[in-house]
């Protein structure tokens, strides 16, 4: 067998030498796709945006705190949170009330937060309302950007 190869060697030498570095590039790309690829999935999901979180941690005896406040009022049936790295949802369920009420209950939750959350999380308030008799459109979502203070309101009207 190794007889055979020389003498193709040596009729086709040309073609060998290119069939050759074919082969070599074609398993550098593959191994240059692996390598790629491997390495997107050893690093963090969301990049260094998250730097500093660990000094501004909300923890769940806040959570219980900023819930419990919110549920104080009493338009509210329920309120749930969800923190996703620097994103914090809150989900508000109102028994009756219209946009204005919903949009005075988030601001008012803001002073639970804290100045050093405000300054370093985006708040995502999504508000809905239980009661079909409400002529306003929800649910209604308002959104606070780190270091802003106002809330931002989605004017997006359903059915219109």
């Amino acid at each position: 067998m190794f007889k055979k190869l020389r003498d193709f060697y040596r009729r086709n030498r040309v073609y060998s030498i290119l069939m050759i570095i074919s082969v070599v590039c074609i398993i550098s790309i593959m191994v240059g796709i692996i390598l790629y690829f491997i390495n997107q999935t050893n690093q963090d999901k969301y990049g260094n945006r998250l730097e500093g979180i660990e000094s501004i941690p909300i923890n769940s005896e806040k959570i219980n705190e900023i819930e419990e406040s919110i549920k104080s009022n009493e338009k509210v049936s329920s309120v749930e949170i969800d923190i996703k790295g620097k994103l914090v949802y809150v989900m508000i369920s109102l028994t009756t009330g219209s946009h204005s009420d919903a949009e005075s209950i988030a601001q008012a939750s803001l002073e639970v937060f804290g100045d050093d959350i405000k300054n370093f999380y985006d708040l995502q308030f999504i508000v809905s309302n239980n009661d079909k008799e409400v002529e306003d459109n929800f649910p209604i979502m308002g959104y606070l950007k780190n270091e802003n203070a106002v809330i931002r309101w989605t004017n997006y009207v359903i059915g219109e």
